[in-house]
């Protein structure tokens, strides 16, 4: 497994958008969030591109944020071959952490 930083701790007071990923022949990721501060509020999603152009939202992937707290996103069948994370700021103050764990799934 390999674990990459896409956002490193940054204030979560406006909007973000990650760094992108590179699966390349990887089907398997996971996404953890974690929000430090107090009460940050907003919006969480993971978009998904073939020619790291063209960026669109993955179904399914939006999570309204309510409070500071940790999120995580398990993703083990993607077709797209980049990936990233955006944050949409609505009110609080606080900080939003983004890291990545890649896996090459294996089959028996």
């Amino acid at each position: 497994m390999k674990t990459v930083i896409l956002l490193d701790t940054i204030s979560a007071a406006s909007d973000r958008t990650s760094g992108q990923f590179d699966l390349v022949d990887l089907l398997a990721y996971g996404v953890q969030v974690t929000f430090t501060g107090s009460d940050v509020v907003g919006t969480l999603k993971l978009q998904c591109s073939m020619d790291n152009i063209t960026w669109i939202d993955i179904t399914g992937s939006s999570q309204s944020i309510t409070a500071s707290s940790n999120h995580l996103w398990n993703v083990t069948a993607s077709g797209y071959r980049y990936f990233r994370a955006v944050w949409t700021y609505t009110s609080g103050t606080g900080n939003i952490t983004i890291i990545a764990g890649i896996k090459e799934l294996i089959t028996p």
